[in-house]
């Protein structure tokens, strides 16, 4: 029989059955709740062991031989390479249908089935877009080129009742190109009414593409299957009382304080009462504590107390919603492995975001030094406990991209902490209510919401969402840190008026350290400059610290670090930037408006450790722009719906309110929040996922909004300032793996795999700034590339080593 290939040196049937193996596994593995689980299952079969019976036709076969002898730059290779005979997957996708309408009892999901394999090596588009098939000659040229004989021999081995050695393209396109078909699809699209079809459609495709990416890298870096199937599908216990050891050998259960005491008791009731959960039907968990009640050690505790009580194979999912906050919470994750005896790799923890190096680490002397599977391995969340971001998991769930859905079987079984979720916009609660309710029945999975400022996504009052702090009204009663003065919020102020009310503040509180947060870079750097210039007039004392994008996140790290360590007083002036999650405790706090919930982040900067001795002050200013017809800052950031309801909620407030009645303004502000708000995008969004419309859900489109967790109407450029020895060592390597030359995938993989060793170090020289401001110092072929050098003997021109890059006019603010 011919042997057919589907790699270079990798026999066809050899791939297929190593994918419908470590496929199968993985569904397998999984606890599923869909009704018609055992037909969903056999689907997966099918499209597992056919995703390239394309690749049997002399087409393809012809131009991978020529790939194997070298000739890949000869001219039948590139004419081959440009005909779409040699392509497969749609072919394979007819083939997967066939098979499919002919063992399954069920013809969308023949039909889902058939999308999967089709689009295995692209993106998702839309349902119609996926099912119409206009190239039949082109498909009937390759199917007369196939040895349906050998196709046969792989479906023999996995064991499929079916005979295909008799199929004629005839009946091949009679079952698919028919009218009866194309009338079974419309029919079939009235039918896609649920969400259910979607978390089908990821799931088979999500397990198909991880499996045939893992066998291929594996297989090309010259690693056999079970070694594959090992590092893939191998899972590690965890003790879950392993934070309780590593709290007593901190100490940590003796408290020495009531705020120790009090984060102790939050501790311990949030862990009993996961315990005494109903896993059938609490699912949407939540921990709703005030700042600095040990959230992190907390969190981690009910996750791995719940994951304990539904089964070791369940992941535990970490998610925050900044980039900036993701190594803090993973070097304390890290901590409590460590020091409790756990020996942490990869396996057990990774960390993921754009920053991250790719390099997986087992503790079995396994540290793969091969770029593509570190990758692999990392982007697909093979670990125990993954610490990411918001943008991963929700880009994962809501995408079309092959890339993100990698991850997405890995996302089923799984335990999904989302901390500070009230980072999710108000214009997506409903689309999250509802997929995250479908994930956590269908997929088996669990959420904990995790906040100080809890957003109505889910109701408590309706029983969508259970508390596990139960007294989470008296957490909020027992802190008495500080106090949020309102006072000044009443009269708008300009700049100049701000800067003669904080000059006084200065002067009148002079032994306290300050906080002052600006909406703005623009304002940020000019009250900066003001209160330097009354350090260098010695009208009042201290160091200034300056903090925002606007500086290279090197230096921005090292001034945080600065923060409470000297012996003089600090004034800290930055833009909100600050709020997320960087651990700092100050006596004077002052902000310029914003929405109740990022004031709420602001208060928990003030007297963040609850010192009795001194109750922090938070004092609420609203500056306007009298050059821009006295616009507030704070719309050149915020939305409006959260800004006016802010806005009227605080007017009804007295001057002074204490942290006691936080909790109830709180949620206050989140019901008038949820009453006003419009769900006319979550709704759109809604309707075309369960169209299974992904383009236009998830990529453009032109009659509605895409999901997009970050918005940005403006375009961007990123600056690598030269500043330094380390910087001009790092560019010239960044320029040398640029200039590598590039002679197929091979190359292209190595490339990206020695930016991957720089990356992190390189990238804190880098920020990112809005292109019109760029371009007020800079010229246009400057801002071309992904990364554009601002050298060592021009930096200084444009970037200011205080403020960092030097604005002139534009009010445009980046804070991701």
């Amino acid at each position: 029989m011919v042997q057919l290939y589907s790699h270079p040196d990798k026999l066809l049937k050899d791939h297929l059955f190593n994918v419908y193996q470590l496929g199968m596994k993985k569904f397998e593995n999984k606890e599923l709740n869909f009704n018609n689980l055992e037909k969903i299952k056999l689907v997966t079969k099918i499209v597992l062991i056919s995703h390239d019976f394309g690749k049997s036709n002399k087409f393809f076969q012809r131009k991978l031989n020529l790939k194997m002898e070298g000739q890949e730059n000869g001219e039948e290779y590139k004419r081959l390479d440009n005909d779409s005979k040699s392509n497969h997957s749609l072919l394979s996708s007819l083939f997967t249908y066939y098979i499919a309408d002919e063992l399954v009892d069920n013809n969308l999901l023949s039909l889902l089935g058939m999308i999967v394999v089709y689009r295995h090596h692209g993106n998702l588009k839309n349902f119609r877009d996926m099912v119409r098939i206009k190239e039949w000659g082109v498909l009937e040229e390759q199917f007369n080129n196939i040895p349906l004989e050998a196709l046969q021999e792989i479906l023999d081995l996995a064991e499929f009742e079916i005979n295909i050695t008799n199929l004629t393209f005839d009946k091949l396109r009679d079952k698919i190109g028919s009218r009866q078909f194309r009338s079974n699809v419309r029919k079939l699209k009235k039918r896609l009414v649920e969400e259910s079809n979607y978390l089908i459609v990821n799931l088979i495709y999500s397990i198909l593409i991880s499996s045939d990416k893992a066998e291929a890298i594996f297989y090309s870096k010259g690693l056999n299957y079970e070694r594959l199937e090992e590092l893939v599908l191998s899972r590690r216990d965890i003790d879950p009382e392993v934070v309780d050891e590593y709290k007593k050998l901190k100490g940590w259960d003796k408290p020495e304080s009531k705020m120790d005491e009090q984060r102790n008791i939050v501790y311990d009731e949030v862990v009993k009462n996961v315990r005494k959960a109903d896993l059938n039907e609490d699912r949407i968990l939540s921990i709703n504590v005030p700042t600095g009640t040990g959230k992190t050690l907390t969190s981690l505790a009910s996750g791995l107390e719940l994951r304990d009580r539904v089964g070791q194979n369940y992941r535990l999912i970490y998610t925050l919603p900044f980039t900036s906050i993701i190594d803090q919470n993973f070097d304390v994750f890290t901590k409590v492995f460590s020091e409790t005896g756990f020996q942490v790799d990869s396996s057990l923890l990774i960390k993921h975001h754009y920053l991250t190096p790719k390099n997986y680490i087992k503790a079995d002397d396994y540290e793969d030094d091969e770029y593509d599977i570190s990758k692999h391995l990392i982007e697909s969340w093979n670990s125990e406990i993954i610490v990411t971001t918001f943008v991963q998991l929700l880009h994962s769930i809501f995408s079309n991209q092959n890339r993100s859905l990698l991850k997405f079987y890995n996302i089923s079984n799984s335990i999904i902490l989302l901390d500070e979720v009230q980072s999710i916009p108000h214009k997506y609660w409903k689309l999250v209510k509802v997929i995250l309710e479908r994930i956590a029945y269908k997929l088996d999975c669990y959420f904990i919401f995790i906040t100080a400022t809890m957003p109505l996504i889910y109701s408590e009052e309706k029983d969508e969402i259970k508390e596990l702090a139960a007294n989470k009204e008296d957490y909020f009663e027992f802190f008495d840190r500080i106090k949020l003065n309102l006072a000044e919020f009443r009269e708008e102020k300009t700049i100049d008026d701000f800067k003669e009310f904080i000059v006084q503040e200065l002067e009148d509180y002079s032994d306290k350290n300050f906080l002052i947060i600006l909406n703005t870079i623009k304002t940020s750097v000019e009250i900066y400059e003001y209160i330097d210039e009354l350090l260098e007039d010695r009208i009042i004392e201290g160091e200034t610290i300056y903090l925002s994008t606007n500086i290279i996140p090197k230096e921005r790290q090292e001034r945080i670090n600065k923060i409470g360590d000297s012996d003089q007083r600090q004034i800290i002036i930055s833009t909100q930037m600050v709020e997320a999650g960087v651990d700092i405790d100050l006596d004077r706090v002052y902000r310029d408006f914003g929405p109740l919930d990022a004031i709420n982040q602001t208060c928990g900067r003030c007297n963040r450790n609850f010192n009795p001795n001194k109750k922090g002050i938070v004092t609420l200013v609203k500056l306007i722009n009298e050059d821009h017809n006295d616009k507030t800052y704070a719309s050149y950031i915020y939305g409006n719906t959260l800004l006016r309801n802010t806005d009227k909620l605080l007017s009804e407030l007295p001057d002074i309110v204490e942290e006691k009645e936080f909790f109830k303004m709180n949620k206050k502000y989140f019901k008038r929040v949820d009453d006003v708000k419009s769900d006319d995008i979550s709704i759109n969004l809604l309707d075309k996922i369960k169209a299974l419309k992904y383009e236009k859900a998830f990529w453009k489109d032109e009659n509605g909004e895409v999901f997009n967790l970050i918005n940005q109407d403006f375009e961007t450029v990123n600056l690598f300032i030269e500043l330094g020895e380390q910087a001009q060592e790092l560019w010239k390597e960044y320029k040398n793996i640029n200039e590598m030359e590039i002679d197929g995938v091979e190359d292209y993989s190595k490339r990206k795999a020695k930016f991957e060793e720089i990356k992190k170090d390189f990238l804190n020289y880098v920020i990112t700034i809005p292109k019109q401001v760029a371009k007020e110092q800079l010229e246009d072929e400057q801002l071309e590339k992904t990364f554009n050098l601002i050298d060592y003997y021009q930096y200084e021109t444009v970037y200011d080593e205080q403020i960092g890059f030097k604005r002139d006019k534009s009010e445009v603010d980046t804070f991701f």
